[in-house]
This record gives C-alpha cells, sequence and structure tokens, in this order.
C-alpha cells in the first residue's frame, strides 16, 4: 500500500547455542500504518510489504494488520506473521523466535508481547502458515496518545531465525525433554513432602509417611493390588511395613515420586530387595545396574550372585556368573567357595555349564 513504509534490517552472528556451534540471523522490520484513523473507521485489512529470511530466501514473509477483533470489536485489533509462498517442492523446516512490539511517540518499544517461538516445517504438506499476536492494546484514547504520532502506528516486528543442523536439533530437543523431567522430578518431590490431598498412610518402624493412592498404584503393581481389593489396608488407607528401614522406605518412595535415587550406590543391595517385593520394575533395573557396574567384585561375587538368585534379578545373576567364569582362578580358590557353594548347588550347575562354553574339552580316543 502507498501510504504504508516499511524497513527492513537484518544482522548476523554466531553462539553456542546449546552446548553446539548454531549460526543465527535476526531481521527486524519496521511497519509505519499512515492514516490509521481512517482504516480504523473502514475496519480493512491491510498488508505490509514482504520480506524473507536472511537464511533461506525461498520463504516470503508478510505481516497482516486487522483492525477488528475476533468478534468485530471495534476497540481490538490484531496483527498477523503470515507465509506468503510455500515451497513447491519438498518440506522444510524453518526454527525461529520472532517478537511483536510497537513503537511509541519517541520511538521506543513500549509495548512489547512475551516472544514467541516458531518451529514449523513448511511446504506443500507443511502446517499452518500463519501466526499472530492477540494480546494486543485496546484503541483506547491512552493508546492514541502514546503510540500515534500524525495519526501513524509503528509497528516493530523482531524474527531470530536459527539455522540448525540434524545435531543441533536432537541436541536441543534432548536439553528441552531432561529440563522438562527434572522439573516434573522436582515437583513431584514437592508431593512427597507436602501431606496436603495425601491419601493413604504408611509406617515403616515408627515412621509415618502421608503419600498417594494414584501415584504408588502407576509405579507399583504390589500397591496397585492392594488398592483394588477389599484388604483391610485399602479399607483403613494405611498399611504398616516392618521389613524395610526407614532410610530405604526414604528412598523407595522418593524414587516412586521422582525417578530419582541419591543414595543408590550405598543401598543398591537393600533397594534390589525391596524393589523386588514391592515390585518396583524400574527401581529393580537401577539397582542391578548400580551393583554390577560399581560394587562387583572378586571378594562380593558370590554373596551377589546369591542376592541375584534370591530376589529374581535374572539379568544380574547372570553377569555375575559370567563375571565368576571371568575370575574363576581367584573366586573357586577361595575359602568362601568351599564354604558357600555346596548349600546352592543349582547355582554351581550354572557356573559350571557357563564354563563349557569357554572350555573345549577334546574327544578321547
Amino acid at each position: 500500500m502507498s501510504s504504508n513504509e516499511a524497513s527492513v534490517s537484518t544482522c548476523t552472528s554466531t553462539e553456542d547455542f546449546w552446548c553446539s556451534t548454531a549460526e543465527f540471523h535476526e531481521a527486524e522490520f519496521v511497519w509505519k500504518i499512515s492514516d490509521f484513523s481512517s482504516l480504523d473507521d473502514k475496519g480493512e485489512r491491510i498488508k505490509s510489504e514482504t520480506f524473507s529470511s536472511p537464511t533461506n530466501d525461498k520463504f516470503i514473509w508478510y505481516l497482516d494488520f486487522n483492525f477488528r477483533g475476533f468478534n468485530k470489536e471495534t476497540d481490538i485489533f490484531r496483527v498477523y506473521l503470515n507465509l506468503s509462498n510455500k515451497s513447491e517442492s519438498e518440506t522444510e523446516r524453518v526454527f525461529a523466535k520472532y517478537t511483536f512490539s510497537i513503537l511509541n511517540n519517541e520511538e521506543e518499544k513500549n509495548y512489547k508481547p512475551i516472544p514467541n517461538f516458531l518451529g514449523h516445517e513448511f511446504g506443500i504438506d507443511g502446517d499452518d502458515d500463519n501466526w499472530g499476536w492477540d494480546d494486543c492494546p485496546k484503541k483506547n484514547k491512552t493508546f492514541r496518545s502514546e503510540f500515534l504520532q500524525n495519526d501513524t502506528l509503528m509497528i516493530s516486528f523482531q524474527m531470530i531465525f536459527f539455522e540448525l543442523n540434524d545435531r543441533n536439533i536432537a541436541s536441543m530437543f534432548h536439553r528441552c525433554n531432561t529440563i522438562h523431567l527434572k522439573q516434573l522430578s522436582d515437583n513431584l518431590a514437592s508431593v512427597l513432602e507436602n501431606p496436603n490431598f495425601a491419601d493413604f498412610s504408611i509406617s515403616a518402624n515408627g515412621k509415618n509417611y502421608q503419600v498417594h493412592k494414584a501415584i504408588l498404584a502407576a509405579r507399583s503393581t504390589y500397591f496397585a493390588k492392594m488398592f483394588e481389593s477389599g484388604m483391610k489396608e485399602n479399607q483403613q488407607n494405611r498399611v504398616e511395613i516392618t521389613d524395610v528401614s526407614e532410610d530405604i522406605m526414604d528412598e523407595m518412595l522418593k524414587f516412586i515420586y521422582t525417578g530419582v535415587c541419591e543414595n543408590l550406590d550405598k543401598l543398591a543391595d537393600d533397594l534390589l530387595i525391596a524393589a523386588d517385593k514391592y515390585d518396583i520394575g524400574h527401581l529393580k533395573k537401577v539397582c542391578v545396574e548400580s551393583i554390577y557396574s560399581k560394587s562387583l567384585c572378586v571378594e562380593n561375587a558370590l554373596n551377589t550372585l546369591i542376592l541375584a538368585d534370591q530376589y529374581n534379578a535374572n539379568k544380574l545373576k547372570s553377569m555375575v556368573i559370567d563375571f565368576i567364569v571371568a575370575n574363576s582362578s581367584e573366586i573357586m580358590e577361595s575359602a568362601k567357595w568351599n564354604e558357600i557353594m555346596p548349600m546352592y548347588p543349582h547355582l554351581l550347575n550354572s557356573i559350571c555349564q557357563a564354563m563349557r562354553q569357554f572350555l573345549v574339552i577334546p574327544k578321547t580316543k
């Protein structure tokens, strides 16, 4: 439109973007809408001049100004970013952050909403091709005195385009997921510490825990079956546990709520026992990994094998047997071997079977 003026400025720089180097390009588009009052009376929609991304000139953008609200309100306006054209061939990705603002009479950005993030795939099969700014100031007397100079409205639109490769994208979303999971874990930790809305009580060796049936049932099939049954514990909303110490119960409940076990390396053996009894599958898995990678050695291999066998940790049992075979000269010559293994003939048989896989016995003539 001849009555409106627009100018575009761009800059380019490189920063450390989530642990990897990424190039970004910033474009600022200033749109001067002249004869604002006249256009406002007509209630028409007007378009800015087009501009392109500094990183990809295939995409042509423009701003769309609507002088009316969703329900044709006369005191509200809306501004949209639009993609003028779509790729003729293949779908492409554009990652960008954009911000609308209004310049006041001193051409300062006096009204500025929260920036929005744009991460769409464009093309003939792409998603929606417009994004809006609905949180605009109302067209009242204050608006007209602060933002209209010579009946001209100046809108500043900033857009930062991120030029990312696949590694950058993977890193970005991995970090986003990690941050969200950490926040979720922290939130659930506060739920465990706060007795509000608790609907079940666990007593373990004199210490009481106010907990939530829904969370326990989701994480433990033992508790799920308890709550689904007519057991007195479910009716009384209380259970007393005598076979788990206070420190183990603390860690077990923290893991149920947050998925985190702070003292895992110190308590892995006892936590494995508790995880088996209360059927907390993922806790059992992390205990197995900790025992095998952090504590397994020649001195405790036989005790660890017995622990794995008694509490159905079959993966750990298999790994310990392999460890014993690999260190057979030291372990089988120890006093503990002759003391312990006769009491567990089925484990001795499993070790012998594993050793046969490594031994080649020549045939007798």
